[in-house]
Order: structure tokens, then C-alpha cells, then sequence
């Protein structure tokens, strides 16, 4: 289970700010190795004190972890021929790191292994920094892998994701005063991009907006709604419109009851908590004069979720039982391959901080 990860404790926050600016596949520095100490020490103060406000960490692992086991309980009674399974959790700047996973699961002595990103949508700089980090592990090591390889790096469409998004956001609409509720402007807000990793060809935009799409498909459009994105760091061009710039826009127009939808996240963690929670909802909404405004829970603990991940997982289980030696059960299905991910070397890819 494939994931940026975030700190869990204060003292944390350093180690992950130094892993992700270093990390070349999401950005690339003048002299990295020695600028990225400086800024991780620079910046550490700013997102402890972030971190502080949400409860002292990031809860990534533990929704996680409860996503994970939910999972493997559905596949063991879905597709016994393939069980036991188990999950892993790799992140790529806290641990359990993704190499320190790989080596568990060798430990372990496991056949067939599944990379699941869990992001809905492939960016290079998110997703595809996870597979470069499993390309490289194998690389390195001057050897190929002991296990067979499937790999899952998108999933923006899939129906029971975009099912639990709808009855997410439906269970917060129910709860505006009825008066208003038509009138509620559905925000679903991702995290942006440089427009310099854009224009280069990474597909996020376009992920995005297609689960978009299905989500307001399944609420057959009840409602006005825009595609936003959060999380701008630095002077250059972003993706946009920004989140925080729509909400003030809105509330200019008029339009003051708002509903905020963490589209691109599976988990809560600082950019839900933090940004959306008390950076959009409490203080700015306050500044601007929002009537009603409420943000759609993340999909966390869902067991509709876990489902969807086990129904979703259940193909490449019987594929990579078939490469073991089954090969009835796997028929039809494409054998699995380890493979570099695209050049996301060459992008200049956005900070992220808020994991």
C-alpha cells in the first residue's frame, strides 16, 4: 500500500521534510543534497506548529493500517485459492519506508506482491515517486525481484470509489438547513501542480476531473459545483483556481453555503485537517462571511471503501496466481511485469507538505 506518508509524532516532522526534499522524482534542486537540510530545518517550525493543531501527527497510518485490514479479511473470504494475504504499508518519507517494506515482505517470503498506490489518481510526482522507489530498491541490489510483480497505479474512476464519495458528500448535504441546500456550491478540492508539470503531460488534471465527473454523475448534478485546487507553494505558476480564492470569489457572488470535498484523498491528514478544516472553513470562511460551510468526510475507515479495494484487488490476485502456477485461474488476464514508472526525474514537482 503505496503512500507518501506524514509524521506521527512532532519529532518526526524533520526526517519527513529532509526525505521529500530530497527525493528528485518530486523535485529537483541546485545542489539538493545540500539545500534540502537547510529548508527541511528552515520550514520544520511552521508544520510542527501545523501539526500541533490537528493532534500532534498524521493519522495516514492508522487509516491505513484499518483500510489494510479490511482489505486482506475481504480477499481471504473472496478469493481463497490466493489467500492468506497481507498488507504492507510503504511510505516514502516516514517509515515503514517503501524499501523497508520490500525487505519485510522478503523476510516474509511472499511469492506475489501487488503495488497499490493509494492514490485514486497517477501523478508522477505522487504515485510515480513510489514505483521509481521500488525500481530503484531492485536496481540497486544489482538483481531481479524473488517475487512476482503486479503493479495498480490509478483507479480515479473506479465505481465504488465514486460511490463512496457520493454518499459522503450526500450524508453532509442532508445536513444543510433545507432552504439552502440546493443552493449549496460543491467544491471537490485536490492538491495542486506546478503548471511546468502540467504542460509536460503528467495525466493528475485529468484523473481528477474525471472522478469528478462520475461523483456529480451519481448526484445527477444537484448541485452547482467547481474543480479547485489547494496547497499553492511558492511564487511560480499553479494549477488553479485555488481553493481559497474560489471560496472568497463565492462569497462575493453571493453564493455563502459551501460544501468542500477532499476529492484526491482517501485519508485524513494535514491538508484535510489543517488546510480545509481550520484554514478554509474556520478562518477564512469566518473573514469572508460564509453562511454554511462543511467539508465531506474523508473515506477512512469505510468499509464500503475496503470493499472496493478487495473488488478491485481480486483480478490481480488471480493473476498473479496464475504466474505461480495456476494458470486456469488467472486466464485471460494480462501477466504482471516490474517496470520503471514514467521520467518523473525530469519534473519540478510541487513541496506537498501537507501529508
Amino acid at each position: 500500500m503505496l503512500n507518501m506518508g506524514g509524521p506521527e509524532r512532532l519529532d518526526d516532522v524533520h526526517d519527513f521534510l529532509l526525505r521529500l526534499f530530497l527525493d528528485r522524482d518530486l523535485m529537483t534542486l541546485p545542489a539538493q543534497n545540500k539545500l534540502a537540510p537547510f529548508i527541511a530545518k528552515r520550514r520544520t517550525p511552521r508544520i510542527q506548529e501545523q501539526y500541533s493543531r490537528i493532534g500532534g501527527g498524521s493519522p495516514i497510518k492508522k487509516w491505513t493500517a484499518v483500510q489494510g485490514e479490511g482489505m486482506v479479511k475481504l480477499l481471504d473470504r473472496m478469493s481463497p485459492h490466493t489467500a492468506p494475504h497481507k498488507y504492507y504499508i510503504g511510505f516514502r518519507y516516514v517509515h515503514p519506508l517503501t524499501e523497508e517494506a520490500i525487505e519485510e515482505m522478503e523476510k516474509d517470503g511472499v511469492e506475489r506482491a501487488i503495488a497499490f498506490t493509494q492514490y485514486p489518481q497517477y501523478s508522477c510526482s505522487t504515485t510515480g515517486s513510489s514505483l521509481n522507489a521500488i525500481y530503484r530498491y531492485y536496481n540497486k541490489k544489482g538483481e531481479k525481484p524473488k517475487m512476482k510483480w503486479s503493479i495498480i497505479d490509478r483507479w480515479p474512476t473506479h465505481p465504488l470509489l465514486i460511490q463512496c464519495f457520493t454518499e459522503h458528500i450526500q450524508k453532509e448535504l442532508d445536513l444543510f438547513p433545507p432552504d439552502k441546500r440546493k443552493d449549496v456550491v460543491i467544491l471537490f478540492s485536490a492538491h495542486s501542480l506546478p503548471m511546468s508539470v502540467v504542460n509536460r503531460g503528467d495525466p493528475y488534471p485529468q484523473e481528477v476531473g474525471a472522478t469528478v465527473q462520475g461523483v456529480m454523475e451519481k448526484l445527477n448534478y444537484s448541485n452547482p459545483y467547481r474543480l479547485v485546487w489547494q496547497s499553492k507553494v511558492g511564487p511560480m505558476s499553479w494549477l488553479g483556481p485555488q481553493t481559497d480564492e474560489t471560496i472568497k470569489g463565492l462569497c462575493q457572488r453571493g453564493k455563502k453555503n459551501m460544501l468542500l470535498v477532499p476529492i484526491a484523498f482517501t485519508s485524513d491528514h494535514i491538508e484535510t485537517l489543517y488546510e480545509l478544516d481550520i484554514e478554509y472553513a474556520q478562518v477564512l470562511a469566518n473573514e469572508c462571511g460564509v453562511e454554511n460551510i462543511r467539508r465531506a468526510e474523508s473515506l477512512n475507515g469505510n468499509p464500503l471503501f475496503s470493499k472496493q479495494k478487495e473488488v478491485f484487488l481480486d483480478p490481480w490476485c488471480l493473476c498473479l496466481f496464475s504466474v505461480a502456477g495456476s494458470p486456469e485461474a488467472g486466464a485471460g488476464l494480462q501477466k504482471p511485469r516490474m517496470r520503471p514508472c514514467c521520467l518523473s526525474r525530469a519534473l519540478t514537482s510541487s513541496t506537498l507538505l501537507y501529508f
